[in-house]
């Protein structure tokens, strides 16, 4: 799997992204899988999901060697959020049939999505957001693109179920660029949405 970027936004959180070119059985010997690995992978029913859960581990296994910390493996909360064993790193991972993406943040929680625009997301924010937001989009699919990323990467930083992504979940702009704002019982924030361009694909990265 090439390295395609690998990008510090500050001495706490770094991001790399890497293209999928490999084969399953070459993905195999890249990540040899252990027993839970295995036992994940019997339960996935599409080889392309395999090849997604494979990349996605490796990849974090060669962050980890750019950020000299130790791969334990990774386990997920009740939530499905994943974290790496023994470590206080928060961290965020991503899939696509052509990159992985995965971000390690040592200061608070993170989220990282990439999608390829698509003019389907339109009748997805169409359902999940609001005016002000749809009224930003304007029929641009670029936008539309980053608005739908940008909730997803707010909720894997939020990391817990049960979230509108219409009421709990908002874009806006700011002085600052553009923001995102969850809104939850437990938990109230703005964090910094960053939009990265990968070829015929979005990066959005919510910190």
């Amino acid at each position: 799997m090439p390295l395609y970027l690998n990008k510090k936004l500050s001495e706490e959180i770094q991001f790399i992204v890497w293209e999928l070119t490999e084969s399953f059985n070459e993905l195999l010997d890249l990540v040899c899988p252990d027993e839970e690995d295995l036992e994940n992978l019997n339960k996935i029913g599409v080889e392309a999901k395999k090849k997604e859960y494979l990349a996605g581990k490796n990849a974090v296994m060669e962050m980890c060697k750019l950020s000299n910390v130790a791969f334990g493996g990774i386990i997920k909360d009740e939530h499905g959020k994943p974290f790496l064993k023994d470590s206080s790193l928060e961290i965020s991972l991503t899939h696509t049939t052509q990159f992985v993406g995965v971000v390690f943040s040592k200061t608070g929680p993170i989220g990282m999505d990439i999608e390829k625009p698509r003019p389907q997301i339109f009748k997805v924010i169409s359902r999940l957001c609001v005016p002000s937001e749809l009224a930003w989009v304007n029929e641009n699919l670029e936008r539309a693109t980053i608005l739908w990323s940008a909730k997803e990467a707010l909720y894997k930083l939020y990391g817990k179920r049960k979230v509108d992504f219409k009421e709990n979940l908002l874009l806006i702009q700011s002085s600052k660029g553009l923001v995102g704002r969850i809104k939850m019982p437990d938990y109230k924030a703005e964090h910094q949405i960053l939009v990265e361009k990968l070829p015929n694909h979005l990066l959005v990265l919510a910190y």
